[in-house]
């Protein structure tokens, strides 16, 4: 038995994350899989500043094209398990969209449809 073990954008590239980094990381993660390492968990600044009509967290459409769903659904497929970040706050620690009192039910409920399987929730905003 292991505790969670696994990856953080922001330990590399800070809020400089994309779709094809996440992508890569996964791809080389399958290599640490079999030493308990299996969570690719992406940090702040993957969503945008703003909250769409519906009030939903949005993936940042230039650096996520295919969405956030694509990635978990990718990570799962070899066989690993992908995090997301968000803060309790109105606003992240970089100034993005935070979870709010007003949105925790609606943004679990979106990761979970997401098929997110881990929450770094920060302490920001």
């Amino acid at each position: 038995m292991t505790p969670p073990m696994g990856w953080s954008s922001w330990n590399v590239y800070a809020g400089n994350i994309d779709e094809a980094k996440i992508m890569s990381t996964i791809d080389a993660m399958v290599t640490v899989r079999s030493a308990g390492y299996e969570y690719v968990n992406i940090d702040d600044s993957w969503m945008e500043k703003t909250r769409d009509a519906l009030g939903n967290l949005q993936a940042r459409k230039n650096k996520f094209p295919r969405g956030i769903k694509f990635l978990a659904d990718y990570a799962h497929s070899k066989h690993l398990k992908l995090g997301i970040y968000s803060a309790h706050g109105n606003q992240t620690c970089q100034g993005n969209a935070g979870s709010g009192p007003d949105h925790w039910t609606q943004d679990a409920d979106l990761f979970a449809s997401w098929g997110i399987d881990y929450l770094k929730l920060d302490s920001c905003g």
